[in-house]
């Protein structure tokens, strides 16, 4: 009878032995698995913050292409329509064509005016090489004397726009056509997108970047319109083209480093 007894309590231990057993074991393997799941949502917080910085950085280093095409078509647009009215209410008022003259009274501010806005008419840029020297020949036939007609108004605008196509595409002195993207009436199309791009620059190597491109290209524009009766040599050139975009520079960065330093991250971007 004892002995039964004591097999009982051994069968009894035995079972709660297990039984511990098992519990401990579901306890460790719910503590794993709950580690496993928070390392696991530690792991994806870090990469979406991780990829938020990328995309941020990615954001303000990126070139604001849109905008600047946005700038180019909306400067094209106003330029143009602003000289195509002015050419149009002075066609019957401007002055008598002369081979030297000017279009407008160079003494008033609005005949200054309106002799640079129809310099700078990006339509201009729309004239082939071959409108362009039939352009110069009629200017020639003109002051030979060689054409007329009945209706003097129409003849002096007409000459009056003729003089205009190959000034905006002829050195006045080489008589060598000016490419496209450094002449006056292309400053609008062609430097716009470039000044967007400078101003809408997030980030310091993007802004030097950009302030190099626009005074390359405004040296550019300086060196197609240049006086060719007084030539300089290649170090003078070299000289102050550096000079012009070292300065550029130099201004961008310390700007750029001041603003950086003054005033938080968030608010110096804005």
């Amino acid at each position: 009878m004892f002995a039964r007894v004591v097999a009982s309590h051994r069968s009894l231990a035995a079972i709660s032995h297990r039984s511990f057993l098992r519990s401990a074991t579901k306890r460790t393997s719910s503590s794993n698995a709950s580690a496993s799941t928070a390392n696991a949502k530690t792991a994806s917080a870090a990469t979406q913050q991780s990829s938020k910085a990328s995309g941020a950085a990615a954001e303000d280093a990126a070139v604001p292409i849109g905008a600047s095409l946005l700038a180019a078509l909306a400067g094209v647009s106003v330029v143009s329509a602003a000289a195509a009215v002015v050419e149009n209410a002075t066609a019957d008022s401007c002055l008598p064509y002369t081979p030297n003259g000017q279009r407008f009274s160079q003494d008033e501010f609005m005949g200054r005016f309106s002799r640079m806005l129809l310099a700078c008419d990006p339509r201009l840029l729309l004239y082939t090489e071959d409108q362009v020297l039939q352009a110069q020949e009629l200017l020639e036939r003109a002051a030979a004397g060689s054409i007329g007609g009945d209706d003097p108004a129409a003849l002096n605008r007409s000459l009056w726009e003729a003089r205009r196509i190959t000034d905006a595409a002829l050195h006045p002195d080489t008589k060598e056509f000016i490419p496209r993207p450094f002449r006056m009436s292309g400053y609008v199309p062609y430097n716009g997108p470039i000044c967007v791009a400078m101003v809408a620059s997030t980030s310091t190597p993007s802004l030097l970047f950009w302030s190099w491109v626009n005074q390359s290209q405004n040296a550019l524009v300086n060196y197609y319109n240049r006086n060719a009766s007084s030539p300089m040599s290649n170090q003078t050139l070299i000289t102050s083209y550096s000079a012009a975009v070292g300065s550029a520079l130099a201004v961008a960065f310390g700007l750029a480093t001041f603003i950086q330093k003054r005033y938080p991250a968030a608010q110096a971007k804005a």
